[in-house]
């Protein structure tokens, strides 16, 4: 990944380089570290006449296909600027701020942080493993409830996939969903749900039961306002989580579970709220959420907050310390860790209380989800990753040694919507869910843009090169930053034109084929109904210039499977029984999301069971 990069500049060029001059940089080389993403960045600055003439990285631990994109077009950008402050990169924002703050450092203009060597401790209450949204939320739990707690993370910094995820979270919302009008197409599917038979739905049938009653007292209400319930949540994750396995075998959500997450969704939100998170006053559709339930932070990034007060609750947060295994007494139950820190040390932490896994899943591992694979014929073993390179499925690994159960471990889930170049998320143009509209290579359409993700992203492997684009109009492109669309021009990621013709021509995609497809979902859109896919919900019409096109291929995303765990979070044994000390909460676990996670149901997930984890951990004698 070392890659040195240099610019050699004419004498016009240093000539105008009078005030960095000015600013005092001195000829010579120097090293400048700041925090990325995923630790500390490390560069090294070479001035040369008072200019800075080369940059060269010394170290970094940021996502590969993140870096990069950002590494050579932020280097680039400050040595023929000759100036540190630059444009970030879109999608890699953290990483292109890492890599300005690194070599203002080397240059002088702002100073390095002084940082201690910090002291594992020989014990603590509770340990939790992994410093992502999950583990987070178990610390600062366990924390309140009058524990001390160390948090052991294997990167350079905390965050995992969390920190790079959309930051959507699904909770029925009475507050919010009050205010807000309810679709006639979205009446429609209800009434559609009373005609469905319970004993379809194995041990959801009382679900449906219930949803229907409710679904029946808000029709006679003749109320117009956004519907919603936990059971119709509930409803949901049975819908998009029930599937088929490779091997015929049907895996469907855990009812117990789900009733937890679905009833302890608002006051997780709540929670959220009362340490410092804020959400925006409406809900929208995340792709493949199948409601319009999801709520999106408007006060940054979760991980911000959650390390907050985390840190104000006094939990000791070790970064680039690695657990390689749980420790276990005479009587089976977890008493400790052993950690591994960057330079090899290797130390055991006794946990007097309790040990909380939540390092994840392993969707960053393409060969352990091959091996495990019960759900996508021919998965690549080399397929991209949306993920944080660290998520590779260390803490199921180590719970496997000692006994605990796995379940669901066949099921991983492909995001859609990724960059075909690298997997990232974050580098296209588009609205909710309800507003997409999904084309292939010969311009046609050929899903139901809001139907689950797997079912996305199946349809997507079927099309030619797997490739498809989602276009948008003004109503979205609008909402962009001019100077953020011109540079996902400019790396390739979207497409746009004034006229849909001038779109298809940069697609590669037939003309009038495009135009007829637009025309026709315009057609569907304006009617709320989709013979051809049947589409639940719409936004508005595909009309107002300028147009964008953004070419996604599916890549990893998550993995349903991981330790099994009752409803306290207590991981559970291949024998049916709880490992003592041992909790667990996140991506590590498996049975809340069967064979399909909704989109936006990871962030209800960490953030419910988080709690419990942490606080059960707090409680054990």
């Amino acid at each position: 990944m070392k890659k040195f990069l240099s610019l050699l500049l004419c004498v016009a060029m240093l000539m105008g380089c009078a005030g960095a001059v000015a600013e005092g940089w001195n000829d010579g080389t120097t090293t400048g570290t700041a925090a990325g993403l995923f630790g500390d960045i490390t560069v090294e600055v070479t001035v040369e006449n008072g200019a800075i003439t080369a940059i060269n990285l010394v170290k970094t631990n940021e996502t590969e296909n993140i870096w990069n994109t950002a590494w050579p077009t932020v280097a680039d950008a400050i040595i023929a600027a000759q100036s540190t402050d630059v444009d970030v990169v879109s999608g890699a924002t953290f990483a292109s701020n890492g890599i300005m703050n690194a070599v203002k450092v080397a240059l002088g203009e702002i100073e390095g942080e002084t940082k201690e060597e910090a002291v594992l401790p020989e014990s603590a209450d509770v340990v939790i493993i992994g410093g992502g949204g999950a583990g987070l939320t178990a610390a600062v739990t366990a924390a309140q409830a009058g524990s001390s707690v160390v948090l052991v993370e294997k990167m350079g910094a905390l965050g995992g996939n969390t920190k790079i995820a959309g930051q959507g979270f699904n909770a029925a919302d009475p507050a919010r969903q009050e205010k807000m009008e309810m679709d006639s197409a979205l009446v429609e599917t209800l009434k559609a749900y009373l005609e469905l038979d319970p004993a379809d739905f194995g041990d959801f049938g009382p679900v449906l039961e219930t949803v229907k009653g409710q679904i029946n007292d808000y029709l006679a209400s003749g109320a117009t306002y956004l519907f919603d319930t936990p059971e119709l949540h509930m409803l949901h994750c049975y819908m998009g989580g029930t599937r088929t396995g490779l091997n015929g075998e049907t895996i469907s959500p855990d009812l117990a579970l789900i009733d937890v997450f679905a009833h302890g969704a608002n006051d997780s939100l709540t929670w959220l709220e009362s340490i410092g998170g804020a959400w925006n006053d409406t809900t929208s559709t995340i792709l493949g959420a199948m409601w319009p339930r999801s709520h999106g932070l408007a006060n940054g990034n979760v991980i911000d907050t959650l390390q907050a007060a985390a840190e104000k609750e006094g939990v000791q947060i070790f970064v680039n310390t690695a657990a390689t295994e749980l420790v276990v007494d005479d009587n089976g139950a977890v008493t400790g860790v052993v950690v591994e820190t960057e330079n090899g040390e290797k130390k055991t932490i006794t946990a007097n209380k309790g040990v909380v896994l939540a390092s994840g899943g392993f969707a960053a591992n393409a060969p352990l989800v091959v091996e495990y694979n019960n759900y996508w014929p021919g998965l690549s073993d080399t397929m991209a990753s949306t993920n944080a390179h660290g998520i590779t499925g260390d803490g199921i690994l180590m719970a496997r040694e000692i006994g605990a159960e796995l379940t669901g471990m066949g099921y991983a889930q492909l995001m859609p919507s990724s960059a075909p170049s690298d997997g990232s998320l974050f580098t296209g143009i588009w609205g909710s869910a309800e507003g997409q509209l999904f084309v292939n290579k010969e311009g046609k359409r050929y899903v139901n843009e809001y139907a689950e993700r797997d079912v996305l992203a199946k349809a997507a492997l079927e099309q030619t090169d797997g490739l498809f684009f989602i276009i948008c109009d003004n109503d979205v492109v609008g909402t962009v930053d001019p100077a953020r669309v011109k540079q996902l021009e400019e790396g390739g990621y979207v497409y746009t034109a004034d006229t849909l013709e001038e779109l298809a021509e940069k697609m590669g995609v037939p003309a009038d084929v495009l135009v007829e497809t637009v025309n026709t979902y315009n057609q569907y859109t304006l009617d709320k109904h989709d013979p051809e896919f049947g589409k639940e919900l719409f936004g508005t019409t595909i009309d107002e210039a300028p147009f964008s096109a953004t070419p996604r291929s599916p890549s990893l995303h998550h993995t349903m499977g991981g330790v099994k765990i009752d409803t306290d979070t207590h991981v559970i044994n291949t024998n049916g029984e709880v490992i003592k000390g041992l909790y667990a909460a996140g991506e590590v676990c498996g049975g809340i999301h069967a064979g399909n996670r909704l989109g936006g149901n990871a962030m209800t997930d960490f953030l419910v069971f988080g709690r419990i984890a942490g606080q059960n951990a707090a409680d054990c004698k």
